[in-house]
């Protein structure tokens, strides 16, 4: 059955450094929507972290926040939801404060942060100065205290968002939010933890929009490496991981093909859509 949808990661999968798209892959992109394939980006960032070079290609909807939302891209507006109940964001806050670390909150395409972190990603936690445009406050709200943001606002995020940690206080993080329940803890780099609802995940927002649009597994191929992109790459009928993935990415998809960096997507979609 031929493919019909092509969703793919961002970060490690479509681009190179977290900012840049090969022209290959642009190419192999253009091309696939050509032939009338609706790509789909699919990532952890929120909906402002979509980055200029994804938003020029013709893609109407985005998975974002790991699944916690589908944004028409059209309207800029959410069309699937799965979100952190307020009661539950509250609780995680309440074992984050026990620790020096950096904290977002994902809703509605933007992120809310504690005044001071931006300037800390920086210094205190040793952002390197390429990614400095991730905090640089274009796509943030700056609060006094985020613990009286969810009780004030009664706020639902769309994910949780933990960079910047060292080994041991990630695992002791990942193990106290574990025991908490009703949660899905993924990472998509080594030094992060990504906080979703249990039921947010890349695999469950394809299948929401895919259903949306009149589509089956099979006519659906997803891109991905790493941890997050496991039950997307479950989801879908033709499930490709790059060569430079992770071992859970690896073990879940049907396929491997080059690493990142090498062209991979390039060489799926060409193997896949346009061969």
């Amino acid at each position: 059955m031929a493919i019909k949808l092509l969703a793919f990661d961002l970060d490690g999968t479509t681009l190179v450094k977290h900012s840049l798209l090969p022209e290959a892959n642009r190419r192999a992109l253009l091309t696939a929507a050509e032939k009338r394939v609706i790509l789909v980006p699919a990532t952890g960032r929120m909906m402002g972290f979509l980055p200029q070079n994804i938003r020029e290609l013709p893609v109407r909807y985005a998975i974002t926040s790991n699944g916690g939302a589908v944004y028409d891209i059209s309207t800029g507006k959410p069309i699937v939801e799965n979100l952190i109940p307020n009661e539950k964001a509250r609780e995680v806050q309440k074992v984050l404060e026990d620790y020096d670390i950096y904290i977002e909150y994902y809703t509605q395409g933007e992120a809310i942060t504690r005044r001071d972190m931006p300037a800390l990603a920086r210094t205190h936690f040793g952002l390197p100065e390429s990614k400095w445009g991730f905090v640089d406050g274009k796509h943030y709200t700056l609060v006094d205290s985020l613990g009286e943001m969810l009780r004030e606002t009664a706020l639902c995020p769309e994910k949780i968002n933990l960079p910047f940690m060292e080994a041991g206080q990630r695992r002791e993080i990942w193990a106290r939010l574990a025991e908490l329940g009703g949660l899905r803890l993924t990472s998509s780099i080594p030094d992060n933890i990504e906080v979703n609802a249990e039921a947010a995940h890349k695999g469950g927002a394809l299948t929401a929009l895919a259903e949306r649009l009149g589509l089956d597994a099979e006519q659906i191929m997803a891109l991905g490496d790493n941890g997050n992109d496991v039950t997307m790459l479950e989801a879908a009928g033709c499930s490709v991981a790059v060569g430079d993935g992770s071992p859970e990415a690896l073990a879940a998809a049907k396929y491997i093909t080059d690493a990142h960096d090498q062209d991979g997507l390039a060489k799926a979609v060409e193997r896949f859509i346009l061969g």
